[in-house]
């Protein structure tokens, strides 16, 4: 299996089980490790462990203490910037990115923009404009944000790490690997990743061990033996990977795990690694990797269920119902072999269509039904005969019930009847 770089782009990173950022609505940001210290009036909004605006630092140890202060901006700045913020909250780095950037067009001197847009950039890979808006915080930062200056010079150390692995000459030397085991896990990883960080090999057992739990309580089952993991350095995965697929990947699952990893791992790599175990679950439980819809659905569901995101953002609602409109919704039973021979587009659609599929079903089994739903595939039971058993439909019908739920999400606009008999009440926008 694999994941398709174009969707890695969400912010994530876990933060400690005790730790909470909150909001206000003046748009200030604060950490905490008291729950009851954090206010439910005056707008202000809860982050536990591991919500978006809380992972945009890191982990717990590379969290600057003490609260951002208010934007010193005019209000129309100020307004943008707590509209960035209530967007990280949504999991939409995307249009947070463009509001941030509409704020340094307006104040290009805004120290909390620039640190919030350097955030961003390194999380996506843009090391270089990560750099500029470090450097232009620590310019312009007074000596109310010390804390938060800290914070940037030691990321603007650790991209050099990053720069380092992403050095394609550094692809040339061989790769040596270093490994451990894990209750679960059997681990090798790229030594040029260790040499960032010291701790780099519990972080990883750890994000495993989260994978694991995770997938043992919402599918009632797990790998028999321990699954095999393999990490790289960016340059080292391209040399080693870029030749199997059509487009760029970050990661993918042969009877083992390979992923790009950070040289300072943080919640996106826990995300992916929670997508590939996903991965090997399947492929434990039913042998293969078909129907490839329900295992990319399980997939991301399982990696936006670590990012603690709903399964589906109302903007991807949205594609999805203009898919429907224009007729160029892919049918499940098209995807049910694989997603070759599609576009990067089509793909992200797949994606979308797959993560719906596979929340509706969800929605309407028990963890020891999904179990049997897999042990049945991996008896040689025929996807729709499993289907039927499970929840009484097959693909076709699953399918028009999963288009019927995505437009009852928006109840003003006509919407397809569901296929007799099935149960295609929305739900979607639940949190997973």
């Amino acid at each position: 299996m694999l994941r398709l770089v174009a969707l890695v782009c969400l912010l994530s990173t876990s933060v400690g089980a005790d730790v909470y950022v909150w909001v206000d609505g003046e748009g200030r940001t604060f950490i905490t490790d008291d729950p009851d210290g954090v206010p439910d009036d005056q707008g202000a909004r809860a982050v536990p462990e591991g919500g978006p605006v809380g992972r945009l630092w890191g982990d717990v140890e590379s969290l600057p203490p003490g609260p951002v202060p208010p934007p010193r901006a005019n209000d129309r700045v100020s307004r943008l910037i707590r509209g960035a913020i209530q967007d990280l909250q949504r999991g939409n780095a995307a249009r947070a990115s463009e509001v941030l950037h509409d704020v340094l067009r307006l104040e290009p001197g805004n120290a909390e923009a620039h640190f919030y847009s350097a955030l961003l950039a390194q999380q996506r890979g843009q090391l270089d404009s990560a750099e500029a808006h470090l450097e232009a915080f620590l310019a312009r930062a007074g000596d109310d944000l010390e804390p938060w200056r800290e914070s940037a010079r030691r990321r603007l150390a650790a991209l050099e790490d990053e720069r380092r692995l992403a050095d394609s000459g550094s692809a040339q030397e061989p790769l040596k690997l270093l490994g451990f085991d894990s209750p679960h896990f059997r681990v090798h990883y790229d030594a040029r990743l260790g040499a960032g960080s010291p701790g780099y090999a519990h972080t990883i057992a750890r994000y495993l061990e989260e994978a694991h739990e995770h997938m043992s309580e919402r599918f009632g089952t797990a790998p028999a033996e321990p699954t095999g993991v393999v990490l790289y350095g960016k340059a080292s995965y391209l040399r080693a990977h870029a030749h199997r697929f059509s487009f760029q990947t970050v990661g993918f699952f042969d009877g083992q795990i390979h992923v790009v990893s950070a040289a300072h791992p943080a919640g996106e790599l826990r995300a992916l690694l929670f997508h590939e175990y996903a991965h090997a679950v399947f492929r434990e439980r039913t042998g293969a990797d078909r129907p490839y819809w329900l295992n990319e659905g399980f997939a991301e569901l399982a990696e936006r269920t670590s990012r603690r995101l709903r399964p589906l953002r109302r903007d991807e609602l949205v594609s999805l119902r203009t898919r429907i409109q224009t007729d160029e919704w892919i049918p499940l039973r098209r995807l049910s072999p694989g997603f070759a021979g599609l576009s990067d587009s089509e793909a992200r659609t797949a994606y979308l269509q797959a993560t719906a599929a596979a929340d509706w079903l969800r929605r309407r089994t028990e963890p020891a039904e999904r179990a049997r739903l897999l042990a049945r595939l991996g008896a040689g039971v025929s996807e729709d005969d499993a289907l039927r058993e499970a929840v009484g439909l097959d693909t076709d019908a699953l399918d028009a019930a999963v288009r019927a739920a995505v437009l009852a999400e928006f109840p003003t606009l006509p919407q397809l009847a569901p296929a007799e008999g099935s149960a295609a009440g929305s739900g979607i926008r639940e949190a997973g």
